[in-house]
């Protein structure tokens, strides 16, 4: 059925090839999609003055719930919070056992670290339960993307994934658009804070509400490529191919086959070289609002 197809508003402008680019994905979290929230935001960007040569619409769609299921795109954008969140203590690295007896001041060997769908199981909680299950700050912990809440006497790692992933059904429909950037990370925050603020003003977002609650925004250049390989498609429904994604195409011309660059996104967690010695790092947060030149010179340290 048409209305199981996504709804292209802006088609996809096809990869910038001026590396100073950032494409800069935003699209709504399934408890924030609406008309007001959509005009709200679009109503900050239309009157940004650097809209025009520095900022452009270079793609705009709505990806139906239905077909968001159907072809699996949560569990694609998210396998490995996914794959943490069912494996739990088996799935944490050197690094990160090294990271995790370091806040919480205790043996990782000895400690009870749970995936949160055991942990649903253990502590008789719903998802929405377990997803508002609050702690204070010295009992949360983030690394490589995975967080870590203590509650009692476990240690739940990536506590938020069964919710999101039961928020996410057929009747969620997903507002997407790429910002095509030539601005300053500094001044694309400053548009995201922009945006926050008329959300708040409209009364959309509460106190303490963070930004992430209510949408998603591409933060580097390996992301940009995560974000598209969900979200991108055609007018004629087709997914565009990824060598057509801005950063993609960047790193074709650098050499890097189209295999080099998809077995990245199996297990962004790698070693990377540096002039301190190697470190492990999750590629996302490592080439965190870095130029497409130095994202990609950073993934060719990387330790094979």
């Amino acid at each position: 059925m048409t209305s199981e197809l996504p709804t292209i508003m802006i088609p996809y402008q096809g990869p910038s090839l001026n590396s100073e680019v950032q494409d800069i994905f935003i699209y709504l979290r399934p408890e924030a999609n609406g008309i007001l929230v959509e005009s709200t935001i679009l109503k900050v960007i239309m009157d940004y003055p650097a809209l025009g040569e520095e900022l452009k619409f270079a793609y705009m769609a709505n990806i139906p719930g239905s077909f968001i299921t159907r072809n699996r795109i949560i569990e694609q954008h998210y396998r490995l919070k996914i794959f943490f969140a069912r494996e739990g203590k088996n799935a944490f690295t050197q690094t990160m056992r090294e990271g995790f007896e370091e806040h919480f001041r205790t043996s990782f060997a000895q400690a009870e670290i749970i995936g949160a769908f055991k942990a649903l199981e253990r502590l008789k909680m719903s998802h929405e339960e377990l997803f508002h299950l609050w702690v204070p700050n010295e009992d949360f912990f983030v690394i490589h993307r995975q967080t870590i809440k203590r509650y009692g006497k476990f240690f739940i790692v990536n506590y938020d994934i069964p919710a999101l992933l039961h928020k996410y059904h057929r009747e969620t429909n997903i507002f997407v658009m790429i910002l095509r950037s030539f601005l300053s990370y500094r001044e694309n925050q400053s548009l995201m804070d922009l945006i926050y603020s008329a959300l708040e003003s409209a009364e959309i977002v509460t106190d303490r509400m963070p930004l992430s609650y209510i949408l998603h925004y591409s933060k580097g250049p390996f992301e940009q490529i995560l974000d598209g390989i969900g979200y991108v498609y055609t007018q004629g429904k087709e997914h565009v191919p990824y060598s057509d994604l801005s950063f993609f195409a960047f790193l074709s011309q650098k050499g890097l086959s189209e295999a080099d660059i998809l077995h990245a996104f199996e297990n962004p967690i790698m070693h990377f070289s540096t002039a301190s010695g190697p470190v492990e790092r999750n590629l996302f947060d490592y080439t965190r609002e870095d130029s497409f030149e130095t994202a990609y010179r950073k993934f060719e340290s990387r330790i094979r």
